[in-house]
């Protein structure tokens, strides 16, 4: 468990990332927010890139302020822009990094190569590799030491969609017993893997809960149908959750607490529904 305590920190953007008190459970915790919402500061917090000004951060009770190298040894990060030794292979890459960690027995680089299904690439440079397999390489990283604590900033960017659903399978696994909070903008992927959602919205805590109370009590409902031209430039923007162009009209999904035109039918909202609705009620 991860607990926060007074935290106080001022991220580019002009308010303060403030969160009085936060008990972070094991699983995996996705975490929402628009850009800017605070989600970085708060990674780096977590992962101790950076100490805060004020407050403290408590990782099974142990303070990073003053237990840090013990902490840190815990503690796996993922940054949403990765920088990695482009001369070097991925196996090259574990097996050094893995030094540094303190990890001395090769089979865990074999291990995660496998794992991340990089066994093709082993020997390739990382400069000759794609997005998606440097992405993936980051991830094998940052578990070389199975951290109990695990942050990720956006760690789906540049997969196709069988990589993202090769790693959000293995987070799903690693998450049991172990703490992981992964920045994320799709959330429905995440939706079988997910535990609990943090949304932070200005630097402050606006949801902490389970996924089923992210999905319950919603304060409005969706309806989805085909709308001619007419009708949907008279829908409120605001309130427009998708729509396509099809060749019976555009079809169209909203929020609302009853349908706006008639035909639209009610419809069981997705976990991306969820966050709309939430957002659309702060407006």
């Amino acid at each position: 468990m991860i607990r926060i305590e007074d935290l106080r920190e001022r991220p580019t953007g002009g308010f303060v990332l403030q969160i009085d008190r936060l008990r972070l459970k094991p699983g995996l915790t996705l975490l929402v927010g628009v850009n800017g919402a605070g989600k970085t500061t708060l990674l780096e917090l977590l992962a101790t890139v950076n100490l805060p000004h004020r407050g403290d951060i408590l990782y099974q009770e142990r303070s990073a302020l003053s237990d840090l190298p013990l902490v840190r040894s815990q503690i796996g990060y993922v940054p949403s822009e990765i920088e990695l030794y482009e001369n070097m292979t991925p196996h090259k890459l574990l097996l050094y990094l893995s030094e540094l960690k303190g990890v001395f027995h090769s089979e865990r680089a074999v291990e995660l190569l496998r794992d991340f299904r990089l066994e093709s690439y082993r020997d390739t440079k990382i400069k000759r590799l794609s997005g998606g397999v440097q992405r993936r390489v980051a991830l094998a990283q940052s578990l070389l030491a199975a951290p109990r604590f695990l942050f990720l900033d956006e760690p789906l960017n540049g997969m196709d969609t069988g990589e993202r659903k090769l790693a959000i399978a293995y987070l799903n696994r690693y998450a049991e017993g172990r703490t992981i909070i992964a920045a994320v903008h799709e959330l429905s992927e995440w939706e079988e893997a997910a535990d609990q959602v943090l949304w932070l919205e200005r630097g402050k805590v606006r949801f902490y809960g389970g996924t089923t109370s992210w999905m319950a009590d919603l304060p409005y409902r969706v309806w989805a149908g085909i709308l001619t031209r007419e009708q949907f430039d008279h829908c409120p923007e605001a309130g427009l959750i998708e729509f396509r162009e099809t060749p019976e009209g555009i079809y169209a999904k909203l929020v609302g607490e009853a349908p706006l035109f008639p035909g639209l039918k009610e419809c069981a909202p997705t976990f991306e529904d969820a966050y709309f609705i939430r957002k659309y009620q702060s407006v």
